[in-house]
């Protein structure tokens, strides 16, 4: 009868392990990637570069830099939801310099993260601009004797938000850009 009770147990470990790996291995598709540093680094920088239309005639950025523990964001971008009057740039949501708490970074990484994991669906529409992103980040060790730093890029075909032209579907660097605006959005930005 012990036997059988310490067989029991020995299952019941093993399948909380498996379960366990099992959740490990699926967070990382979840996680913030390489760029994760940002979030947890005394000291780093992380850049979103945007450009929307042909060429990138609406660029725009979003800086996010954590010096001692504090993180402050600011930037400008184009909200490509909005309707575009023709032959007119999109509206500019411009936010000044401002300082995050460490739930409101854990947040802004979440949601970058959670566009960039996004499956991506090609967008079908029969006129479309280009939408390009581009995420640069450093961070610094505590003690400042090691770093870490990267990039990745995103381009693709984005469908205009007017009209019967609207089209469908989603692509990293759309998703990129729209998490962009709504982050500056919910920040405050005008």
């Amino acid at each position: 009868m012990a036997f059988a009770g310490l067989a029991l147990a020995v299952v019941a470990g093993v399948a909380t392990a498996v379960a366990a790996a099992g959740a490990t291995e699926s967070a990382p598709g979840k996680s913030a990637g390489r760029y994760a540093c940002v979030g947890t680094s005394n000291d780093a920088e992380l850049k979103v570069d945007l450009g929307n239309g042909e060429g990138g005639v609406w660029a725009s950025e979003i800086t996010l830099t954590v010096m001692g523990g504090t993180a402050q964001i600011s930037g400008s971008v184009y909200d490509m939801d909005k309707p575009i009057a023709k032959k007119r740039k999109p509206p500019q949501l411009r936010l000044k310099p401002k300082t995050l708490t460490a739930a409101q970074r854990a947040e802004l990484l979440e949601g970058l993260a959670a566009a960039i994991n996004r499956p991506e669906e090609a967008p079908d529409c029969p006129v479309s601009t280009v939408q390009t992103a581009k995420l640069s980040w450093s961070c610094k060790s505590a003690s400042g004797n090691t770093s870490s730093s990267g990039d990745m890029s995103f381009e693709s075909d984005r469908c205009p938000t007017k009209g019967d032209a609207k089209g469908s579907g989603t692509t990293h660097a759309i998703g990129v850009a729209d998490w962009a605006a709504a982050a500056l959005r919910r920040l405050g930005a005008r």
